[in-house]
């Protein structure tokens, strides 16, 4: 009888540490990064838009081919490059262990970065309540928001 072989270990970099070495003019914008297309179009310029969700998935789009399958090829990755590694059950308690944490610290990665960001919209909002000014409808639906957005990135980090 033939005994199968260990599974592969656990991949214990993000997704995005995969990817974005294989790019060219990386840069942060926004929330996320721009880089060059490497599909060779003639818009390549920053057209490249890369996003790290919440839960650690990475999410590209380029403006000028939105072609996603032909920009993992030319990079020589894959789709499943993009995601996580999920965690198995065959794997043994080192590596299960490891990547519960590699997936704790990226929730907690993410919740610092929500808690930066909804900070800076409670900082402004009370700026401007302290000079007397009254928070249009709007700013203060956003602050409620920013307020449950905290609670839920304090939940993560508890």
């Amino acid at each position: 009888m033939k005994i199968p072989p260990p599974p592969p270990p656990p991949r214990m970099t993000r997704p995005l540490e995969v990817l974005l070495p294989h790019l060219a003019n990386v840069r942060p914008s926004g929330s996320g990064w721009r880089a060059d297309c490497p599909n060779g179009h003639s818009k390549t310029r920053g057209s490249l838009s890369i996003t790290e969700a919440g839960d650690g998935r990475v999410l590209l789009h380029c403006f000028a081919c939105s072609d996603v399958p032909g920009i993992l090829s030319s990079l020589g990755l894959q789709l499943a490059d993009l995601f996580p590694q999920r965690i198995r059950d065959d794997w043994n308690p080192a590596a299960r262990k490891a990547a519960i944490e590699m997936a704790r610290r990226n929730d907690w990665e993410a919740a610092l970065r929500v808690l930066d960001r909804e900070a800076t919209v409670v900082l402004i909002a009370a700026g401007d309540m302290h000079e007397g000014k009254q928070l249009s409808n709007i700013d203060d639906a956003r602050l409620v928001l920013a307020a449950h957005r905290i609670t839920q990135a304090r939940s993560v980090l508890a």
